[in-house]
């Protein structure tokens, strides 16, 4: 069925730091995938910030237009699936990977999807785009009135600090902050949301590179660590670095190139790397790890010249 609604693109936010503020709302920053989700008569459509449709992986959430009052509607939110009373990102792409019917009916099942709500832009097939937030909420909250697969997601005003650091000792991704007389502006990444991410840090064994694609001269770092025994893969690195750390880093494993891997566990095709001895180390931030244990959103800081590579251990899952 076409869809009558028109096709947005997510609003975006902003990193910044933990902070209080009388003029903000804080919530949690859900480890899901960012939905829009096109609710008309008959019909729901979960579409991704790129568009991509969602509906079939997640066929738990496709009667979210039976479930819900004043169509159409557009509501903005995130896909979690909920493991040991959090949210998942590993149950999740499991569930998101699966192309069998009868195991996403199992999985249904087995992991069942929520769509955690945070904003509505459309209501009764109306715009609320320049409405300001609060006004946008307090319509969210008038056609979600008791949680089942649909859950708002709830706030606090004014004490961002305390809520983020409460947040990371329940072992979540963060917090969002935003703006309450703010207008939705679609595509965009406006100042008016803040995202407020808890990051880890990890010295990891530089083992090879990707190469770049069109201005970029490096595309990722090939990282290690040793576990006594050997370099072992934890994963690949392709932000973080200016033009001037690309150079740099390329020249200084221009000397350390060598033909095969020193490590072991990387799925990569050895077409597709230059390898180098596990000599140089550097520091990176990522937000957790995956279930096999490799770095999830990593982030390049800089070269550890004063760290061994036998000194970098496994990081593993807690």
């Amino acid at each position: 069925m076409q869809l009558q609604l028109p096709l947005l693109k997510p609003m975006l936010a902003v990193r910044a730091k933990p902070f209080d503020h009388p003029d903000y709302i804080f919530e949690v920053k859900w480890d899901g995938y960012r939905c829009l989700a096109y609710l008309e008569k008959g019909i729901t459509r979960l579409l991704s910030r790129n568009q991509k449709d969602l509906t079939g992986a997640f066929p738990d959430l496709a009667d979210m237009h039976a479930m819900l009052s004043d169509l159409p509607l557009v509501l903005d939110g995130e896909i979690i699936v909920m493991a040991g009373g959090k949210p998942s990102f590993d149950a999740l792409q499991s569930r998101a990977g699966l192309k069998d019917r009868l195991q996403i009916s199992q999985a249904v099942l087995k992991l069942p999807a929520l769509f955690m709500t945070f904003d509505i832009l459309y209501h009764q097939g109306k715009s609320l785009l320049d409405l300001p937030l609060h006004k946008r909420r307090e319509v969210l909250e008038t056609v979600i009135k008791s949680p089942g697969k649909v859950v708002v997601s709830e706030t606090i005003t004014e004490d961002g600090v305390d809520f983020y650091h409460a947040c990371v000792q329940q072992g979540l991704e963060g917090i969002m902050a935003k703006q309450i007389n703010g207008r939705y502006l679609p595509g965009n990444r406006s100042p008016l949301w803040k995202k407020i991410r808890h990051t880890l840090e990890a010295d990891l064994v530089i083992c090879g590179c990707r190469a770049g694609n069109g201005s970029r001269i490096l595309g990722a770092l090939v990282l290690g660590a040793w576990n006594g025994k050997s370099f072992i893969y934890q994963g690949m690195v392709g932000t973080g670095f200016s033009k001037v750390e690309e150079r740099s880093l390329l020249e200084k494993m221009q000397p350390l190139k060598t033909d095969r891997p020193w490590l072991t566990g990387a799925d990569i095709p050895a077409r597709s790397v230059y390898w180098t001895r596990p000599e140089l180390v550097c520091q990176v931030e990522y937000l957790t790890l995956t279930r096999e244990g490799y770095l999830r959103h990593p982030v390049y800081k800089w070269l550890r010249t004063d760290k061994d590579p036998t000194d970098c251990t496994p990081l593993k899952n807690e």
